[in-house]
């Protein structure tokens, strides 16, 4: 009797821990203060789509180093800081130092991306700047894959220099310099070519793009590449940038 009875509680209990499967509660039917949380994390397929000190974990934004920022901030989207309404793109002005909708653009303008600088379109050699003889100042790379080109001219056989220097935000560079028939607007054979600084140090003498070559009267053609790692998208970070001359 007392065998039996044994058997009894042990089938029972059986019954009781395994219990019917499809009525296990799953975990998009949490509720409370847990699915709250989960709700409130900021999902990411880049760390882009993150803030500063932040990056893009499994699928959610997540501090990225110590220290590590308050409980809450990688749950906040990114926003473009600004001084100005220069700061800006085209559809956007500057409000309480952020970049923001101005409501005239349909659809509404992607206010996280940088504006062009003031050489741009100079995507192409066709649509290419012109070195006047002083330094350009204030090239931005303000998209991924960014390309500017610059036409220089000569009346001398020389060694011309190129530099783009000054590099801000963590400008990353390729330079080119090609023969160019202006009349045709033809690009010719590239005559040089690098994607090295002058030297290693951080220092403003070694960050720097320098390329010389033999040259005859003419006009040359420069193409600067950004060679930044950088997702497409809305890139809210501070603008890579360089300053150029030619001599």
């Amino acid at each position: 009797m007392n065998v039996a009875r044994c058997i009894a509680v042990v089938m029972t209990l059986f019954v009781v821990a395994c219990g019917n499967v499809e009525e296990t509660p799953e975990a998009e039917n949490l509720s409370g203060p847990l699915a709250e949380q989960v709700k409130e994390l900021r999902a990411c397929s880049t760390s882009l789509d993150c803030r500063s000190n932040c990056a893009c974990t499994n699928g959610v934004c997540a501090p990225s180093f110590s220290p590590f920022p308050p409980a809450g901030y990688c749950d906040v989207p990114p926003v473009r800081a600004c001084v100005t309404g220069a700061d800006c793109t085209s559809g956007c002005v500057c409000s309480s130092n952020v970049c923001v909708n101005d409501g005239g653009f349909s659809p509404p303008a992607n206010c996280l991306l940088a504006p062009p600088d003031s050489y741009e379109n100079d995507d192409t050699h066709t649509s290419a700047s012109s070195y006047l003889g002083y330094p350009q100042v204030g090239h931005t790379l303000h998209r991924a894959g960014d390309v500017d080109w610059v036409l220089g001219t000569t009346n001398l056989h020389q060694l011309l220099t190129v530099e783009a220097y000054n590099l801000r935000n963590s400008a990353e560079l390729r330079l080119d310099v090609y023969a160019y028939d202006h009349p045709t607007r033809t690009l010719g054979a590239r005559l040089a070519s690098t994607t090295a600084t002058v030297c290693s140090d951080i220092t403003p003498s070694c960050m720097m793009y320098r390329l010389s070559v033999n040259v005859t009267p003419g006009v040359y053609a420069v193409k600067i590449t950004d060679r930044r790692n950088v997702p497409a998208g809305s890139d809210w970070r501070p603008t890579a940038g360089y300053d150029l001359k030619m001599y």
